[in-house]
């Protein structure tokens, strides 16, 4: 009975593996040996440069997401500290505590099915590091027998001098620099893949941009009698008329607790994160990039309030808070394979190259 139980486990493991790396979509993958196959270079740099335009932003983060996505980074990433997990001892769990005293590992942890919002999974590994490496080098493959999209090694990379010259000008800083070859179909066909590096603000910053460990401001208070009150409704009334705006609506003010499901589902929360679509429409390659650029900007606070507000007022400088703003990119563009394409961005740039392999044209 017990093998039975095993086998059923490990057979449900796999399912699921396999659902994860190719997503079950209303349009059905072409068979394998018709798969046209091309290698992708991308290049993503944050600007120096102060930005000039007058485009605006919105300081929350889109919500960039898509039911058919492929992660490569992440799986190349864990790989990292695995060997040094593998040498930690195994936690013991706890009746009263899931607080561990010291560093451990799962028992079996390689076989644990990643569910956002799972409370009982372990931390991704992904949490505990501060930066990702600029130049992704993988382990390569092979088109010719390859059943999934694979990291291309980094001697391999054609867009080093575009790198060295940003660094060598002092224009830019470069966030990631990675090339990968995949499968390319139609639009709505092929998963869309995820991207993301630079600063891991996970552990200061949820995703929606509110710091995690907010101190709690408690402004100087007069006691409240008569002429204090009198004082502190003199001083609010001056802030009105010298052009000062200290209320705002309660009900438009953005507050960390309605996005509780937004943070749960995003843990990680990087500098630059989100998706490219690489597809076909004839034999027209198009390239469809949407992501989040962020930074920590200082903001002033808001209360949730009217009484809070006027206590925030009166308090003047001291209400400044951290907040992680986000520059959101969005650009689609019909590309020509082996061409250098560059993407402009007040805060950003992205270069993508889309080089043909012996196995892009179509086979009927």
């Amino acid at each position: 009975m017990a093998s039975v139980t095993s086998l059923i486990k490990h057979s449900l493991i796999a399912a699921i593996v396999v659902a994860a790396t190719y997503p079950v979509s209303a349009k059905a993958l072409p068979d394998k040996d018709y798969w046209r196959w091309f290698e992708v270079e991308v290049l993503v740099f944050k600007q120096r440069i102060a930005d000039q335009s007058s485009e605006q932003f919105q300081l929350s983060p889109a919500h960039i997401e898509s039911r058919r996505e492929r992660d490569l980074l992440s799986r190349f990433l864990n790989q990292r500290p695995r060997a040094l997990i593998s040498g930690l001892p195994v936690c013991e769990s706890s009746e009263t505590t899931w607080r561990m005293d010291i560093a451990c590992r799962f028992e079996n942890e390689e076989q644990w099915i990643p569910i956002a919002g799972n409370p009982f999974a372990p931390t991704s590994p992904l949490m505990n590091l501060a930066k990702t490496p600029v130049v992704i080098d993988g382990s390569g493959g092979d088109i010719k027998t390859a059943a999934a999209p694979f990291l291309v090694p980094a001697e391999k990379l054609e867009l080093n001098e575009i790198r060295t010259e940003l660094l060598k000008k002092g224009q830019a800083t470069p966030l990631l620099h990675l090339a990968w070859r995949q499968p390319v179909f139609k639009k709505g066909v092929g998963p869309k893949y995820r991207l993301f590096a630079g600063t891991n603000y996970s552990n200061d910053f949820f995703y929606d941009g509110f710091p995690k460990q907010d101190e709690v401001f408690v402004a100087p208070l007069r006691n409240p009698n008569v002429n204090n009150v009198r004082t502190d409704i003199e001083q609010l009334f001056d802030l009105i008329e010298s052009g000062q705006q200290p209320f705002k609506p309660v009900s438009k003010l953005p507050q960390p607790e309605q996005t509780p499901s937004l943070n749960r589902k995003h843990p990680l929360v990087w500098e630059f994160d989100g998706l490219i679509d690489i597809y076909l429409i004839g034999n027209y390659l198009h390239i469809d990039g949407e992501f989040n650029l962020r930074e920590i900007d200082n903001l002033k606070r808001i209360g949730k309030s009217i009484e809070e507000q006027a206590t925030l007022a009166l308090a003047g400088e001291q209400t400044d808070t951290e907040f992680l703003r986000s520059y959101y990119f969005s650009q689609l563009r019909r590309v020509i394979s082996h061409e250098t394409h560059y993407f402009d961005h007040p805060k950003l740039g992205v270069v993508v190259q889309i080089r043909r392999t012996d196995l892009s044209a179509p086979r009927y």
